[in-house]
């Protein structure tokens, strides 16, 4: 299984370079004119920013950082692991808190 920042960066950077391939056959096909900027002229600044975004999660930088971390099976299984003994943790507290209250209405409702 590939980490997630390798994966997020491959899509970014084939996105990148599609919005380039698609900049060229603007180019070819004539949609598109070097002397007029018109909205076509998005595509290879898209495409410039998607290939900008790759790199940056590649070297662990940027806005993507945390949501593709660059972990290893190890690393993520330790990561879930963590975070399912406090997810078990807390649903004990929560059930020992609804026992403890129980137990006093309980008791209020024989005082009564």
């Amino acid at each position: 299984m590939s980490k997630p920042s390798d994966a997020a960066s491959t899509l970014l950077l084939g996105t990148g370079v599609g919005c380039f391939l698609i900049t060229g056959f603007g180019l070819v096909q004539g949609r598109m004119n070097l002397e007029v900027m018109s909205l076509g002229w998005l595509f290879p600044f898209i495409g410039l920013f998607m290939i900008i975004l790759s790199k940056m999660i590649l070297s662990g930088t940027g806005p993507f950082s945390h949501a593709f971390p660059d972990e290893d099976d190890d690393m993520l299984a330790e990561r879930v692991r963590s975070e399912i003994e406090t997810t078990v943790k807390d649903g004990s507290v929560s059930s020992a808190w609804a026992e403890l209250e129980a137990a006093v209405l309980e008791s209020e409702l024989s005082e009564e």
